[in-house]
């Protein structure tokens, strides 16, 4: 079966557009882009569009060319705390910027994609109230399928902070026997024919094909990479035919995780200024 995700997300949005109608002021979110790749400038806009289409003020901010040290990027964000609801770090940043440092004062308040170490080490703890983005999205897809990932051996190619860690951290939470691959796994092969569920986040275009794979498998592909200025999954797209469950890059994942970004800032709204009756 393959998934398409932009039928799942305007599920979504049909619902959120219902919340974030009734609310005033309208919900805002600011996102942040200190560099430009086709990748980018595709995933930052598919945002804006959501967000418009459901009312809520989306923005993408940018430092000017003589912004280029970690002082300015720190400054835009927690500045960017005064005016938006939710603030989106889009990644990867560039070169310049020193990660490790932004994400060790992202601001919890405004975290809708739970990227700062404070909001994800709360996500660890089981203490957050919503998932990070890619793996509600992970959530969502299964949920509709009636898949239960309890007693499956799960492979998570990819160590990073959006995909792969936090999504390593939902699977063993819900029971799952949960191994991770990261470029230095010498034995890929091996793993990823012996997964039921294989979850990827690598950002290496084409990287798991249809030999390395088991018939009946479920793939969740939320990697992406560029091929000649094209986005590309993690996994061959000829990888559907063996798989019961397969998300196609793009319209897969993307969509789902976008509205579930949404679903977040929704979520934080009711946190930070609960309606009183």
């Amino acid at each position: 079966m393959i998934i398409d995700g932009k039928l799942i997300a305007h599920d979504i949005k049909t619902r959120l557009k219902d919340i974030t109608s009734e609310q005033d002021p309208h919900l805002s979110l600011g996102i942040v882009v200190t560099h430009e790749t086709p990748a980018i400038r595709q995933f930052a806009a598919l945002k804006q569009s959501f967000g418009k289409s459901i009312g809520v003020v989306t923005e993408i901010l940018k430092l000017g060319p003589f912004e280029q040290k970690n002082e300015h990027l720190l400054q835009l964000i927690m500045h960017s705390t005064r005016k938006f609801d939710g603030i989106v770090l889009q990644l990867p940043i560039a070169p310049t910027f020193m990660l490790d440092n932004i994400l060790s004062i992202f601001p919890l308040t405004h975290d809708v994609d739970v990227l700062g170490n404070t909001a994800y080490q709360q996500f660890k703890e089981g203490n957050l109230p919503f998932l990070p983005p890619v793996v509600g999205a992970f959530a969502e897809i299964l949920s509709r399928s009636k898949i239960k990932l309890v007693g499956k051996k799960v492979l998570v190619i990819g160590e990073g902070r959006l995909v792969g860690g936090p999504s390593a951290v939902w699977a063993r939470r819900l029971g799952a026997i949960v191994t991770v691959a990261n470029k230095e796994t010498v034995n890929l092969e091996t793993l990823t024919q012996q997964a039921e569920v294989i979850m990827l986040g690598a950002g290496s275009p084409g990287l798991l094909k249809p030999d390395m794979i088991q018939e009946g498998v479920i793939i969740l592909d939320a990697g992406s990479g560029e091929v000649a200025g094209v986005v590309q999954g993690d996994a061959d797209q000829a990888c559907a035919e063996k798989s019961a469950l397969f998300t196609p890059t793009p319209g897969g994942v993307g969509p789902v995780t976008v509205a579930k970004l949404f679903e977040n800032i929704v979520a934080l709204r009711e946190i930070t200024h609960p309606r009183t009756l």
